[in-house]
């Protein structure tokens, strides 16, 4: 999947080991660029990810300190010495920034050889930056929390989500056992409580994956998790860790919650939404209902006016009024500048007369408060169940009815 260009700088006076240099075969995925001069350039140097240095004739030392001082930090470079050079150049202190050295002379059989080792070596290493690439973006797309422990219970690796999860950094995880990373007293820890290593004795003792169901204490709060774990094998198949992945319960939950307020309330206002409404009439045994339509008159010019960030406020404002006078009832945004309130139990027709007027005044009271809204008032429209067998739908359209009878009485 992945590409990768070569560039091969060859400093050599021998034009035949170029020669061979350049019939190297290319794997799949590689290209490869050739460049060659006799003596060390700068440039070349520079731009090159491997560089293959034939140092005899020359001062080695010398070269090497060229090489080293102008070279990328990533490039690869091969000395190609006669023993005594070989000699020197590894007691020298850099020794470890040359990736091999190839003691000449070497027949054109032998430099082939080594040259396809260094070639399946090289692409070695980029398959696995590819295969840990692949790793990496994966566990740190997910999620859930996923980590990975050698016998100990030390973390050797873990993914973003679960250092989210800890607050801590992946540099400060590594290494480090539970009671650190999640933050657990020594006395908690010492007598064994939320720290997991029970469940993970087991998943090594049955060399299987296993399911659990764990709590775990970050700080003072408390996580419930549910982890799969599986041991990891050493290469003689003995069982050298573990690797879990970790669905936070407690953060599903939340998750779920804010996913049925986000289905059943309002974006702007917070208030339930017409969807609601409806669920709600459908659960009560009781069906003595009253019912109040608001509807607010010439909201438009403000929206004409001021802008439709000041209409906002202006709806916001009517939420908050309405929780304000009517705590007992269920208050909904039907949609635009309508709002509902629905009221359970028995009332007279005197009672929900009152509370219609009082509705329509602490409204607009509120509305004569702010400059800007000064113009607006609202349109109240309410019905009763008399016998509690009226269907809300019915109830409803009367209280609408009524609130545009109203509306149209304003205009």
């Amino acid at each position: 999947m992945y590409h990768c260009e070569i560039c091969f700088y060859m400093i050599t006076e021998h034009n035949e080991l170029f020669e061979i240099l350049k019939q190297m075969p290319q794997f799949l995925r590689f290209s490869h660029e050739y460049q060659r001069s006799v003596s060390p350039e700068a440039e070349l140097t520079g731009r090159a990810d491997v560089i293959l240095a034939d140092m005899r004739q020359t001062d080695a030392a010398e070269m090497l300190a060229f090489l080293l001082s102008h070279k990328r930090k990533d490039a690869e470079l091969i000395v190609l010495a006669d023993r005594k050079q070989t000699a020197l150049l590894t007691t020298k202190d850099d020794a470890e920034e040359i990736t091999d050295i190839w003691v000449m002379p070497l027949t054109e059989a032998e430099f082939q050889f080594r040259l396809t080792r260094w070639q399946k070596t090289y692409k070695m290493s980029k398959e696995f930056w590819q295969t840990q690439n692949y790793l990496d973006t994966t566990i740190n797309s997910v999620p859930h929390l996923i980590w990975y422990k050698d016998k100990e219970g030390a973390h050797m690796k873990v993914n973003e989500a679960f250092c989210k999860a800890v607050n801590k950094t992946m540099a400060q995880i590594e290494g480090r056992g539970h009671y650190y990373i999640w933050d657990i007293d020594p006395e908690e820890y010492a007598k064994g409580e939320f720290i997991c290593m029970e469940s993970e004795y087991e998943v090594m003792e049955k060399r299987e994956t296993c399911i659990f169901d764990e709590t775990v204490k970050i700080g003072e709060s408390m996580r419930e998790l549910k982890t799969y774990k599986s041991p990891l094998f050493d290469l003689d198949g003995s069982v050298m860790g573990t690797v879990g992945v970790a669905i936070d319960v407690t953060q599903e939950r939340l998750y779920e919650q804010m996913m049925i307020k986000n289905a059943n309330t309002d974006f702007l206002t917070g208030l339930y939404n017409r969807r609601y409404v409806y669920e709600y009439i459908d659960k009560q045994e009781d069906g003595h209902i009253s019912v109040f339509c608001i509807d607010l008159d010439h909201f438009k010019s403000v929206n004409d006016i001021y802008g439709h960030h000041e209409g906002d406020k202006a709806l916001v404002l009517t939420a908050q009024t309405l929780q304000d006078c009517m705590p007992e009832g269920l208050i909904a945004r039907m949609g635009g500048d309508e709002f509902l309130v629905v009221m359970v139990g028995a009332r007279t027709e005197e009672q929900v007369e009152r509370t219609r007027k009082m509705i329509k005044e602490r409204l607009d009271g509120a509305y004569a408060q702010h400059e800007n809204f000064q113009n607006i008032s609202a349109s109240v429209g309410a019905a009763y169940s008399k016998t509690g067998t009226e269907s809300f739908h019915h109830l409803f359209h009367r209280a609408d009815e009524m609130m545009y009878r109203e509306k149209e009485s304003n205009r």
